[in-house]
């Protein structure tokens, strides 16, 4: 035995298939409706947005930190963990606005003889989608405990 358990999602207590395969779908839908609205937006108005998004990132992240500390069960470590996850889903949100028109800037101001590297571009689309997978998740968990 390998020490993997393959039935450990469908226990008591931990993550099924469909809560995941939701979250999955509400991800789905968040980061193709945030893209269009990205791409199609007539100016650059989301690339004006990085000041407000770090200050929004040092907010979640120390809410997330704190949430290490506070237990979630109290007034206090309740509204720092509501402001990890819900805050999250707000930033993460809003990064990926600003990724998107920050690749479509890129592109349209590229010359032509060089060449470009979509890869390396979408790295920070990629962690967004996965944050927002985990904080949809996480909502989505313990709107099911309750």
């Amino acid at each position: 035995s390998s020490g993997i358990n393959a039935e450990w999602p469908l226990r008591p207590g931990h993550l099924g298939g469909p809560v995941v395969t939701r979250a999955a779908m509400y991800t789905g839908a968040l980061v193709s409706g945030l893209t269009l609205a990205a791409m199609t937006a007539p100016s650059e108005k989301y690339l004006q947005m990085s000041g407000p998004l770090m200050m929004g990132f040092c907010a979640v992240f120390a809410a997330s930190v704190a949430t290490a500390f506070l237990p979630p069960t109290g007034n206090l470590g309740g509204g720092v963990y509501m402001i990890a996850v819900y805050g999250g889903v707000v930033l993460f949100s809003a990064l990926m606005l600003y990724q998107t028109q920050s690749i479509v800037a890129q592109c349209e101001r590229l010359p032509q003889h060089m060449n470009y590297d979509p890869i390396s571009a979408s790295i920070g689309i990629y962690m967004s989608t996965i944050n927002l997978f985990v904080r949809i998740l996480n909502i989505l968990a313990n709107g099911k405990r309750k």
